[in-house]
């Protein structure tokens, strides 16, 4: 409701008077690259209610036409949600259908005005060690005109990991930008940038790793958003593929002492290896506790089964376990699945 009455309150009043200091012009090439994207940025307001859920955000305008992309989060809630502009103006978003693998939503506004906005940039995959910068709403700092608040770093890597929201696993598969410029709470919607002023992702939310329980400051490679992007912007929509017959499924050859009951998951013991199996040929014994799939992290049966459920055929697989107080690690070729 509040972000509606907003949006009735101030469309299109600017707020450019809202500094109690004169503005400079950029000096340097990083300030020109912050300066030039800092009006495709824009702050995303929502509902809440909730002590875990935020009702701020950021997003990015990806065309001039009024769209903005942002994370699909609890807070975004038809006749709930708000894009504040870099002038300070409010304005009512609607929703547009998310992209449930990606974890992001399309929100469209209606200025009046064509806006500035983002394209993804021709070199998508810099090397880590390449110096970026990250701008967002950090900690709602910035309201209305406000400037928006950019930190700096390197792209340590680019890898799949185990990450969390809180309690809850990040649903992504795809590999993520790993950056020391930190996503801080706000921060998630925001841009990631080179030096250059180029666009390279789309920042996550404040994770922490399943497997150090550290935080991580993550972003989805603008590579991946770029299909969904254009299905709004553009109107490309790709033809749908037929029906694909069920992928073989790699074959392991352990059963697990898989008993929990309701949303409890034991941890992935291995009750019964099955003879002449890949599992059995790269030593692995009953009672060993498988703790790593391919890379993947597994604290439980459940993951195992999941890590274990895009495993094909044919694929050569690490898998870690622990026997005892000492740590293995094989590596076997799957099998098909026995059915």
């Amino acid at each position: 409701m509040l972000a509606a009455v907003l949006a009735a309150c101030f469309a299109q009043q600017p707020y450019a008077d809202a500094y109690s200091f004169a503005e400079r012009e950029p000096r340097t090439p990083l300030e020109r690259a912050i300066d030039a994207v800092l009006p495709c940025v824009v702050k995303v307001h929502g509902a809440s209610g909730l002590a875990t859920v935020q009702p701020y955000g950021s997003g990015v305008i990806v065309s001039e036409q009024g769209h903005v992309l942002a994370l699909d989060q609890v807070m975004l809630q038809d006749g709930q949600t708000s894009v504040v502009l870099w002038d300070g103006s409010v304005h009512a978003a609607e929703l547009l259908p998310p992209d449930e693998k990606l974890g992001v939503r399309m929100l469209k506004i209606d200025c009046g005005r064509p806006l500035p906005f983002l394209k993804p940039a021709a070199d998508l995959s810099p090397p880590p060690g390449t110096i970026v910068f990250s701008v967002g709403n950090c900690f709602r700092l910035a309201e209305f005109s406000e400037k928006l608040s950019v930190t700096s770093g390197v792209l340590v890597a680019r890898a799949k990991t185990g990450l969390r929201y809180r309690l809850q696993d990040v649903d992504y598969d795809g590999e993520l930008w790993i950056t020391d410029a930190m996503n801080n709470p706000g921060h998630g919607g925001g841009g990631l940038f080179t030096l250059d002023g180029k666009w390279i992702g789309l920042n996550a939310k404040v994770v922490t790793s399943r497997e150090t329980n550290t935080h991580i400051s993550a972003a989805i490679p603008v590579a991946d958003l770029v299909p969904y992007i254009e299905r709004w912007t553009l109107g490309k929509v790709a033809p749908p593929e037929p029906p694909a017959a069920p992928a073989a499924r790699g074959w392991i050859g352990v059963k697990l002492f898989d008993h929990g009951s309701g949303q409890t998951s034991p941890p992935a013991y291995v009750e019964r290896v099955v003879p002449g199996s890949p599992a059995a040929l790269a030593g692995i014994k009953p009672d060993d506790l498988i703790v790593h799939v391919d890379g993947q992290p597994v604290r439980t049966c459940r993951q195992f089964h999941e890590a274990a459920a895009k495993l094909r055929p044919g694929q050569k697989v690490a898998i870690t376990y622990k026997r005892g107080a000492s740590v293995h690690k094989v590596e076997l070729t799957l099998g098909e699945e026995k059915r």
